[in-house]
C-alpha cells in the first residue's frame, strides 16, 4: 500500500468511530422508543414510563411491545421465527452488546422500534 492509501484508511477508520461512538443508545435511563411500522412512525413513548401497547394491523399480524424503565422488548408476536421476540431486552446499557444494538426488528410483520437518546421528541 501506499502511503496515501493508509492516510485515508486511517481518515475512514476514524471517522467510522467517531460514527459508531455518535449513534450509540443513551447511556442512562432517559430516553425514547420509537415504534415504526412499515417504516412509518407509529408511536414514541418515554422510556421512564412502564407501557405496554399492542399493534394489530388487522390482518393477522400483532405484536405486543413492552416498555419499561430504561429498555424494551417485544414481548410477543404473531410473525413465525419468533426474532424480535427471542431479542430479549435491549436496554441503554446492553444496546452496545446487542446484535442490532438499539434496535428490534420484526421483518415479516414490519415492525422495529428504535431505543434513541432522550433529546429526540
Amino acid at each position: 500500500m501506499k502511503r496515501n492509501d493508509l492516510i485515508i484508511l486511517g481518515a475512514v477508520l476514524a471517522v467510522a468511530a467517531i460514527l459508531l461512538f455518535a449513534l450509540r443508545a443513551p447511556a442512562n435511563g432517559a430516553g425514547w422508543v420509537i415504534v415504526y411500522v412499515h417504516d412509518v412512525e407509529y408511536a414514541r413513548l418515554p422510556l421512564d414510563t412502564p407501557q405496554t401497547i399492542t399493534i394489530d394491523q388487522g390482518d393477522g399480524k400483532v405484536n405486543v411491545i413492552a416498555v419499561f424503565e430504561g429498555g424494551v422488548r417485544m414481548q410477543s408476536s404473531t410473525c413465525e421465527n419468533q426474532l424480535c421476540v427471542l431479542q430479549g431486552d435491549v436496554t441503554c446499557e446492553s444496546a452496545a452488546h446487542a446484535e442490532l444494538e438499539n434496535w428490534i426488528v420484526c421483518l415479516p410483520n414490519g415492525v422495529s422500534i428504535e431505543l434513541v437518546a432522550e433529546d429526540a421528541p
